[in-house]
């Protein structure tokens, strides 16, 4: 889900940035900032990278 909100988030910067061309250095900072936020998503959900520590009562 809050995958879907990102890309939606990011498709509007987008659309925004090409209808208004205005404000376009702070429409492209929050556009990187949304599409690190979706790509670090998508390769957590992809093994790319680590998930959260197990703690030390749980490991075996």
């Amino acid at each position: 889900m809050l995958t879907l909100l990102l890309l939606l988030a990011l498709l509007v910067v987008l659309v925004v940035m090409i209808v208004r061309q205005r404000h376009l250095g702070r429409l492209a900072s929050l556009a990187t900032l949304l599409a690190a936020m979706l790509g670090l998503i998508v390769m957590q959900d992809s093994g790319l990278l680590p998930g959260p520590a197990s703690t030390p009562s749980t490991r075996h």
